[in-house]
């Protein structure tokens, strides 16, 4: 029928009750679309286009390297069976799924359940202040000496055994447990809790010999057991002692585990660092020292801590993150001590505060405390620091949010490195963290010492494992300083060329018109290098030219990249690709890991040789280093062994430059053959004295004694002295490149300002002399002034036209000060030059004698004091002394004249104050 018939016109008048029509699709019907065709280009014409060739050429070489072994075969998709979609999923949810990067996250349970005294930072473990001693024993305390105690009296003291106290603790842990209902109970609430003499206990030593982050007393760690499955059947993961079980597929290091292997890590909020189980020596055992006696106990484990991965930054110097921290840290602590406070209201003292922050101002705690706070001046809280009535306190949990312990841990690593770095001699400006901006520039300027702190290593870390850079994983920051561990150094994601100072860059030149253009390179010859590359005769035969020369450029590039091959100019494209660079920094990460899993687990006792001297040692380092300067440098051992005469020469000719260098002509005279006291120099204890006279410029000779202890120099010098004449010796000295070379800068610097000066004056003679043009006098204005040194109408007797100017300013005969003149007359007299015993050199010392130093300071005495005639002092003003005797009752207080008048309510409430206290005093 028609369709529409179909149509509802009125639903009240229906001739006939319509049925549901069955939907029926025509799959021959052309208007029908029920998938999205691939669109497949027709040729226009019986002859392939350009495109097609090379795509056909292309597909051949492919196929020649992948069964040469040069590249992988990709494996070819089966067209009959296209990968089948869900027609009606049209959300596209692949392309909004976040990036997988980031910090990997803790496997398992992540709550880290800290003891009470480090939540609430409690003083003696999170201390608010420490001194740059406190600071260079940051986790390295020494043993002090006790002022009071049974510990701190001399003579033998008992050592307790600690079995039965350990036994009754947990006794008495379990019965409080048993008494709570049973389950989990969390017994870490006081500092007597945290102490060693009871529960289990393990060591941990961390192979590290500066953590970035240590964490302090009373704060809690997890002992994660990463294990990877095998494939197929799997037995599971091998029982430990210690931790629980994670599974994992992928590692949370920076290098993978292998299928079955299980790795044991300590994993808190500051880091993730693996642990090695190692077995306790027999001999071994704990000695716990109290104040009042030594205890002891077994020990059963030990560990071995690996390199951490930082899961925590460490603030800079001076940086934000660090100044808001000291800030926080301060209003915590104020905080608690309103807590602590049992007055109403709660009132607390700045001496509380100043006494735990002494390098905070006073006026950085008045802005802390001004926030919550009111000084009262008066009345009962008389300077003391009231709590607002309007101000609600935080609660317990408000405040353990403000400040964390890490936070704290962070912070205090930031001021430990910063300290060592101060003591190596860098200023406060060499470390100070970059912007995030500017950090790559910052890098390279930056140095080594600096690299290896830990605001740098721990930003480095978490950059590179949120994929934002890449590490150097070798270099100055490995902590073991034997390649044993991983160099937190920032480098890009990209590959960059290491430019070589020493090496002259070469001319860059393009490959056109040249023998390495592979567009002149004929069948032949690329066919012959096919062949010397071991590709088969019938796989060559098979190829075209231009299939010939791709094979030939790949295989070359391929060579080039692994170093070898004889034919890399015909190599093309850059040395490392963006993702072999990432799979060359994968494998070295690695190597690395495993590297160190297997050194840190490793049972092998390594022999000391306790007899080698540090001189030895001294010589192999030496020796290590001058190897790897040759590697780094390229230098043959000719080169250095040249380099290093040439150093000893310079270091013998600075020594006997010293000794030209004070006189010159016939003003000293060297008794040096004659002084050696010892030509055995080689033996222990043995040294050189050479005494110099010397002539000052009065005519007067005075004696210098120089030490020489080096045993070396001492040889040379004996040698040098005992085979050489004094002419030789002068040459010798004089022989001295760097010396010439600054007299030559200097008389060309001379002789070009003569040059300038005789161009200026040939100018000057050519222009003529100057026309000099007539001055106009000025009229001097009729003034009635009167002078009243010389009587004369017209100035004033400090004007310099007064005869009798210069007359009454002449200066004192009287000298206030000492002048220079008379400083050093004053020296000459008291510091007697024929002294030898003031002055004593000793290599690279100089040792001043007492008297030289208590001369000087006579001197310096004398000549800071100032003499001012008696005349010219102004008359002191004398107080008239009444005579007449007044009543007791009218003598006042003195007021001073400028003070600030006070409140009549203010001396009224104080008067009432003082005798309400005395009638309080009143029995």
């Amino acid at each position: 029928g028609r369709w529409e018939d179909n149509i509802i016109w009125d639903a009240q008048a229906m001739p006939r009750l319509l049925e549901p029509p069955v939907l029926t699709l025509d799959p021959n019907d052309e208007n029908l679309i029920l998938e999205i065709p691939d669109e497949k280009e027709e040729a226009t014409s019986n002859s392939p286009s350009k495109e097609s060739k090379r795509e056909s050429s292309l597909k051949k070489s492919r196929i020649l390297l992948g069964k040469t072994g040069v590249i992988k075969e990709e494996p070819q998709q089966n067209m009959s069976q296209p990968e089948v979609k869900d027609p009606w999923n049209l959300s596209s949810d692949e392309y909004y799924y976040p990036k997988q990067q980031g910090l990997r996250g803790t496997f398992g349970g992540n709550i880290i359940q800290h003891s009470i005294p480090a939540v609430e930072l409690w003083q003696p473990f999170f201390p608010t202040h420490m001194g740059p001693i406190k600071i260079r024993q940051f986790h390295r305390p020494p043993l002090k000496k006790y002022s009071f105690g049974a510990l701190s009296q001399p003579g033998p003291h008992s050592v307790q055994p600690l079995l039965k106290h350990i036994k009754k603790k947990a006794k008495m842990r379990e019965q409080e447990r048993q008494a709570s209902g049973g389950g989990e109970l969390f017994f870490m609430r006081t500092p007597q809790d945290l102490t060693g003499k009871d529960g289990d206990l393990i060591l941990a030593e961390y192979s590290e010999e500066n953590g970035p982050l240590m964490m302090q007393v009373g704060m809690a760690t997890k002992i994660k057991n990463y294990y990877k499955r095998k494939p197929g059947k799997d037995p599971g993961a091998p029982d430990c002692k210690y931790g629980e079980t994670v599974y994992c597929h992928t590692s949370p290091f920076l290098g993978s585990l292998h299928p079955g292997q299980l790795l044991q890590a300590f994993e808190n909020n500051l880091f993730r660092a693996p642990i090695y189980l190692h077995k306790m020596p027999e001999t071994d055992f704990l000695i716990i020292r109290t104040r009042q006696g030594y205890y002891i106990r077994e020990l059963v484990d030990i560990f071995v801590v690996g390199q951490q991965c930082p899961l925590f930054e460490v603030p800079g110097p001076n940086s934000k993150r660090a100044n808001t921290h000291i800030r926080d840290f301060l209003q915590v602590f104020i905080y608690r001590l309103f807590w602590k406070s049992k007055d109403r209201p709660r009132r607390i003292r700045m001496e509380d505060i100043k006494k735990a922050f002494p390098s905070h101002s006073e006026s950085s705690i008045r802005k802390r405390l001004k926030l919550c706070a009111d000084f009262k001046r008066t009345g009962m809280d008389s300077n003391w620091w009231v709590l607002k009535s309007d101000f609600r306190l935080p609660t317990e949990e408000e405040i353990r949010a403000m400040v964390s312990p890490e936070q704290c841990c962070a912070y205090y690593s930031m001021i430990a490195a910063e300290q060592r770095l101060k003591d190596a001699g860098y200023g406060e400006k060499s470390f100070f963290a970059p912007e995030e901006e500017n950090e790559e520039d910052f890098q390279m300027k930056i140095d080594d010492e600096v690299h290896t702190a830990p605001w740098n290593t721990t930003r480095a870390f978490i950059a590179a494992m949120k994929g934002k850079c890449l590490l150097e994983v070798t270099g100055v920051a490995d902590p073991t300083g034997c390649g044993e561990g991983f160099s937190y150094v920032k480098i890009p994601n990209k590959p960059t060329q290491q430019k070589d100072d020493k090496e002259p860059q070469a001319v860059k030149k393009t490959v056109t018109g040249t023998d390495a253009d592979l567009r002149r390179l004929s069948l032949k010859n690329a066919k012959q290098l096919l062949r010397k590359f071991g590709v088969p005769e019938e796989e060559i035969k098979k190829l075209s030219r231009w299939e010939v020369i791709d094979v030939v450029r790949t295989m070359s590039t391929e060579q080039a990249r692994s170093g070898e091959g004889p034919m890399s100019k015909f190599a093309r494209g850059s040395r490392f690709s963006v993702a072999e660079h990432q799979e060359r920094y994968k494998e070295e990460c690695q190597r690395i890991f495993d590297l160190q899993n297997k050194v840190l687990s490793s049972t092998e006792v390594l022999s000391s040789d306790t007899d080698s001297s540090s001189a030895e040692d001294s010589d192999f380092e030496e020796m290590g280093k001058n190897i790897e300067n040759m590697l780094q440098n390229k230098k043959t051992s000719s080169q250095l062994s040249r380099e290093w005469e040439e150093q000893e020469r310079k270091e013998l000719q600075r020594m006997l430059l010293a000794a030209g260098s004070a006189a010159s002509g016939n003003n000293h005279r060297d008794d040096d053959t004659a002084s050696v006291t010892s030509l055995n120099s080689s033996a222990t204890g043995h040294c050189l004295k050479i005494y110099r006279t010397f002539r000052d410029e009065e005519g007067k000779e005075y004696v210098r004694c120089e030490t020489v202890r080096k045993p070396a120099v001492i040889d040379a010098y004996v040698r040098i002295r005992t085979t050489k004449d004094e002419e030789f010796i002068q040459k010798f000295a004089l022989f001295d490149e760097q010396y010439r070379e600054e007299m030559r800068k200097e008389r060309r610097r001379i002789q070009e300002q003569l040059r300038r000066l005789k161009r200026n004056q040939e100018k000057e003679k050519l222009r003529g002399p100057p026309e000099k043009k007539p001055k106009k006098m000025k009229e001097r204005p009729d003034l009635k002034l009167k002078c009243g040194a010389c009587g004369a109408i017209g100035h004033m007797r400090t004007n310099k036209f007064c005869p009798l100017y210069y007359q009454t300013n002449v200066p004192p005969s009287n000298p206030v000060a000492m002048t220079e003149e008379q400083e050093e007359e004053l020296e000459k007299t008291v510091i007697h030059n024929d002294n030898e015993e003031l002055i004593k050199v000793e290599g690279t010392k100089i040792v001043l004698g007492k008297q030289l130093i208590e001369n000087a300071d006579e001197v310096r005495r004398k000549s800071l004091v100032l003499k001012f005639p008696k005349q010219q002092l102004p008359p002191k003003k004398k107080r008239r002394v009444g005579t007449t005797v007044h009543c007791d009752y009218l003598n006042r207080p003195h007021k001073s004249i400028h003070r600030r008048r006070t409140d009549p309510m203010v001396t009224l409430s104080s008067i009432l104050e003082s005798i309400i206290n005395d009638m309080r005093d009143l029995p």
